[in-house]
């Protein structure tokens, strides 16, 4: 009996062997975009000791009346050993696309790892830090979204789907939006003091102060640096939406941006 599966913008056929799905070396041939539909067979035939008969078999099939033909079918498993040989421009995709069917059909679904669950955690902490929306409140949205309980649930094929949905993690430099806002904050303050001390020197000048040459370089030599790392901040903080601004942003970005 068959029935038919779709990736992409393509439907192959696909066999019901033993209640697995089963696909026919033509099919397969089609689903990997090769022109000619043995190139599968001939994948088989050079790897053929890596196949277990769990992989794949032979088949009668029938074509009209009492005419058959033996056809070579692959189990998922098989099929994904041989999008694994498959040089095809596809063959990446179809391997990932099958091996999610696989798992749905023994009911296993791999969970996101160790490394991918802290970037969720920080692509929540950046939401939260750039709209002012409580993280709590984002995990709940994250979990009825995906229809899991928690985070670490998340199957590893809906990582990148998930990390979509939460907005991305923006920073380059592995810094979180908490740790580009402190920066923020200390250009500012920095700017400040260095505006200050500008507005002093001319007076301990004018008095002949030993403290002259220090303030003179913290107030002109040290401007270039700063406006450096401002751009640095600016380009860094470039993801910071202005209509999501939470009131702590307010106070600071406009100062990065607009200097």
């Amino acid at each position: 009996m068959t029935s038919q599966l779709a990736f992409h913008n393509t439907t192959i056929q696909f066999i019901n062997n033993n209640n697995q799905i089963w696909i026919t070396s033509t099919e397969l041939a089609r689903l990997l975009q090769y022109s000619r539909t043995d190139k599968v067979t001939q994948i088989y035939n050079r790897n053929s000791d890596e196949f277990t008969s769990k992989m794949t078999e032979t088949l009668k099939m029938r074509l009209s009346g009492n005419l058959q033909k033996s056809v070579r079918i692959f189990s998922l498993r098989g099929a994904h050993l041989v999008a694994m040989f498959a040089n095809t421009e596809v063959a990446k995709e179809v391997r990932k696309w099958l091996l999610d069917l696989a798992d749905k059909e023994i009911g296993i679904s791999e969970t996101i790892s160790i490394e991918q669950q802290q970037l969720i955690k920080q692509a929540v902490n950046e939401r939260s830090f750039r709209t002012g929306e409580h993280y709590q409140a984002i995990y709940t949205k994250l979990y009825e979204q995906f229809k899991i309980p928690r985070y670490q649930d998340l199957p590893a094929s809906k990582f990148d789907e998930a990390i979509e949905w939460l907005g991305g993690v923006h920073s380059r430099s592995g810094l979180s939006d908490e740790d580009l806002y402190n920066l923020a904050w200390l250009y500012k303050v920095a700017d400040r003091m260095r505006h200050h001390i500008e507005l002093v020197e001319p007076a301990l000048r004018a008095i002949d102060s030993r403290f002259t040459g220090a303030f003179y370089s913290m107030a002109y030599d040290y401007k270039y640096t700063l406006r450096q790392a401002r751009k640095v901040i600016e380009r860094e903080t470039a993801h910071i939406i202005t209509s999501h601004l939470t009131t702590n942003w307010n106070k600071v970005l406009p100062v990065i941006r607009n200097n």
